[in-house]
């Protein structure tokens, strides 16, 4: 090779951003670019023809040598990898610190000698962007832990305290240092019950729902708490992680509640034994009306409690199946090496914890704080355009009829939500008809006065009326006036979710209308909602497509329905992984259309509770045009709670939080069963 040949190769090598070094056949320098001469402090004349160890005498080459050679006797490729040899060369930034890098080796052709080639990689900006990421998520985490208003406890196999959180100092009295090291069987009074569980968890991986717990104070107070724990472990080493909840405040209400029932039942007694004058009678009998109309008050108030905590659980631990998931996901891609794509699930882990912390505004929904996406709506058209879905749900024992109102003025809402409250309206109506009966919707243009309009809370105006009527069982008052309330249904575990009523509350009043009952008992359901006229034109819009195309082949097809982002993406991560093809839907009514297409699916995953359509609902509606469809339910409710009495025939269930691993083996073993 020329010497102007030479020099353009020392040119292209010394424009590399990277550190370049070419060994000839006895593991000598033969190039050394400028990048390389900056980052180790060795000039290029320096060390030509030199071997990498002469260049580094004091340093531990072992590993780059044996790469080398590797190179050279076999043309093997190696990369040293920062995070397992960490600063494998001496070598520093421009401002002097130590340059964080990998190394690759790899042989090259005979030209000019040349034998091996070394190229080093700057990854300090990556790394330390990393670290930073890394960092602020245990932040975001330690800050969840430490606010919580439960006491958190991580315990080690040898029933030892690791941490501990501000609740724990709160609820024990112990300052966190005496807290720390301490043995965790000594908070207890309970102390057999409370040994029995952390074994049980430390040794079989089992996670407690609840149990109830007596705890002891610094003061030696006892305090009770509701206890609940689940395994993870470092390396070979098992841990607990310990929520304990405190139910004083809760046991006082239940005493307090059995007291009022005696005093109520005491109170009948004394009223069929008095003898005094009717006057004193009814006086006495009146103040124990009062006082057993308030203890049913507090009955009712500690079921709505009931309802409403049992709604946050499912939606809680949907949110941690996603932090879990997703992390459990992490765990297996740097296991296998393949980092490359484990920030989503960081990000979405990270995200679900966000949103844990936000998810009592979840709740105000039916106060008017649920998200709307508004535009003009023509009610007729939008009935008109689910007619057959809605024949299709009610089924063929039910006959419904449409009276749609000529010229019926336009409004202005979310169309998807008026599609899902007109849905979740005939779904109702359905269910009140267990054996046959009319469904009717009606609609009209209305001009409300001011004694109409102020029954309903509005203002006085135009309006467009719709009102479904059904000739079912009809609703008693005392359930009338808790139908909008969140969590509450009179419907069985899995035939509802008591959330659909009150978010069309929420989305009616949100869009400025109003919502009403009108229902006796054994005579059937009027429910009108009054939206306000919109004065403008009909804008148009693109349908969304109901599914994905069908996938060539016959792989086999799973269809996710899940309404929480980072659960339905870790779902079909789990698909893919098993080599399945993944159809994916948001709500039940997507879910439904799917179903009622032309696409193959093999198995319908579902959730529970969605906020639509019941994923119970959604799999009739799946079974009825696919006989022989498996199903597996995901639900956030107890265990005991979801029962599986209402599960048919090629119907499981698995609760969650559950590991990918648990969910892979049940997806693969009912298609197998197939």
């Amino acid at each position: 090779m020329s010497a102007n040949a030479d020099l353009a190769e020392d040119a292209i090598l010394d424009a590399v951003n990277g550190g370049l070094i070419v060994l000839d056949q006895d593991a000598r320098i033969l190039r050394w670019n400028a990048w390389m001469a900056f980052a180790s402090g060795h000039p290029v004349a320096s060390v030509l023809g030199k071997p990498l160890t002469g260049v580094f005498p004091d340093l531990d080459l072992r590993r780059l040598t044996t790469a080398v050679r590797a190179a050279l006797a076999s043309g093997a490729s190696t990369v040293i990898s920062r995070t397992l040899n960490p600063a494998p060369l001496p070598l520093r930034t421009r401002s002097g610190r130590t340059l964080l890098h990998d190394i690759t080796v790899s042989p090259v052709g005979e030209r000019s000698g040349a034998a091996c080639l070394i190229f080093v990689t700057d990854v300090t900006m990556a790394t330390r962007r990393e670290k930073y990421l890394r960092d602020q998520q245990n932040a975001r985490y330690d800050a969840i832990v430490e606010n919580a208003p439960d006491v958190i406890l991580s315990i080690d196999s040898g029933g030892l305290i690791q941490m501990a959180n501000s609740a724990a100092v709160s609820q024990f009295g112990y300052a966190m240092g005496d807290l720390i090291g301490k043995s965790s069987s000594l908070l207890f009074d309970t102390a057999g019950d409370w040994s029995s569980m952390l074994q049980a968890v430390i040794n079989d991986a089992i996670s407690f729902r609840s149990c109830e717990l007596i705890a002891v104070r610094k003061d030696g107070s006892l305090s009770y708490v509701e206890a609940s724990a689940s395994r993870w472990n470092i390396g070979s080493q098992g841990f607990a992680t310990v929520i304990l909840r405190d139910v004083n405040e809760r046991r006082a209400v239940d005493a307090a509640l059995r007291c009022s029932e005696a005093l109520a039942r005491n109170a009948a007694i004394a009223l069929a034994d008095l003898n005094q004058t009717l006057e004193q009678r009814v006086d006495e009998r009146t103040a124990q009306l009062m006082k057993a109309e308030e203890a049913l008050r507090q009955s009712q108030k500690m079921e709505a409690i009931g309802q409403l905590t049992g709604g946050i659980a499912h939606d809680f631990n949907n949110l941690l199946q996603g932090i879990t998931g997703a992390l459990h996901v992490i765990q297996k891609r740097i296991s296998g090496g393949r980092i490359g794509d484990i920030d989503r699930f960081a990000a979405g882990a990270l995200e679900s914890a966000n949103r844990a912390a936000s998810l009592t505004h979840r709740l105000l929904a039916f106060s008017r704080q649920q998200p709307i996406d508004p535009r003009p709506v023509n009610v007729n058209q939008l009935i008109a355009s689910i007619e057959e879905l809605l024949r299709r749900t009610i089924g063929e024992t039910l006959q419904m009829t449409v009276m749609s109102a000529d010229d019926l003025w336009l409004v202005r809402c979310d169309a998807n939500q008026l599609e899902n409250a007109i849905l979740n309206l005939a779904i109702n109506a359905r269910d009140a008809m267990p054996d046959g009966g009319t469904l009717l919707f009606e609609t009209a243009n209305a001009v409300l006065d001011t004694g109409q309009a102020r029954s309903r809370e509005v203002k006085q105006g135009e309006y467009v009326r719709l009102v479904v009527t059904d000739t079912g069982t009809g609703m008693p008052p005392e359930i009338q006036a808790r139908i909008f309330e969140p969590f509450f249904t009179t419907k069985p575990i899995g035939k509802g979710t008591g959330l659909g009523l009150s978010m069309i509350y929420g989305f009616v009043r949100q869009s400025e209308g109003s919502v009403r009952v009108d229902s006796k008992t054994g005579k059937g359901t009027s429910i009108e909602i009054c939206l306000p006229r919109y004065r403008g034109d009909l804008e148009v819009h693109a349908e969304e497509v109901a599914g994905r195309e069908r996938r060539a082949g016959s792989d086999e097809v799973v269809l996710v329905v899940e309404d929480e982002p980072m659960v339905r993406v870790l779902v079909v991560e789990v698909l893919k992984d098993l080599g399945y093809y993944a159809l994916e839907a948001e709500t039940g009514t997507a879910a439904i259309r799917i179903l009622r297409s032309s696409q193959r699916i093999d198995l319908l995953v579902t959730d529970l509770g969605l906020p639509d359509i019941g994923g119970r609902l959604v799999a009739e509606a799946g079974i009825a045009t696919r006989q022989n469809l498996n199903v597996l339910f995901m639900t956030g409710y107890a265990e005991k709670a979801a029962g599986s009495a209402f599960l048919d025939g090629g119907m499981e269930m698995i609760t969650k939080p559950f590991s990918m691993d648990e969910l892979a083996a049940r997806i693969r073993e009912m298609i197998e069963r197939n």
